[in-house]
């Protein structure tokens, strides 16, 4: 019988904006918003900005939880190349 092996990955304690835009399923720039507004922390590295992995847990799970079926959210903009008529 073989050992059981035992999957040890560690998490990380910091991401990029970047991934923690994708793990929230935001924009860079609302990630940029909820550490300016002190809802996420973030450190500086030199140049590179690290985004703590534990906040963005905390911010998400202050979320508020959707019961029943999740709404659609659907943003339809007319092309720029339409004006609205005005007066009419």
């Amino acid at each position: 019988m073989a050992p059981a092996t035992l999957d040890i990955t560690p998490e990380p304690l910091a991401v990029s904006p970047t991934a923690a835009a994708v793990m929230l399923g935001c924009s860079r720039r609302t990630v940029a918003r909820l550490i300016s507004g002190g809802r996420i922390e973030a450190r500086k590295r030199g140049a590179a900005t690290l985004v703590d992995v534990q906040s963005i847990r905390t911010y998400y799970l202050s979320l508020p939880k959707i019961d029943g079926p999740a709404p659609l959210a659907c943003s339809i903009r007319a092309p720029a190349s339409v004006k609205p008529k005005r007066g009419r």
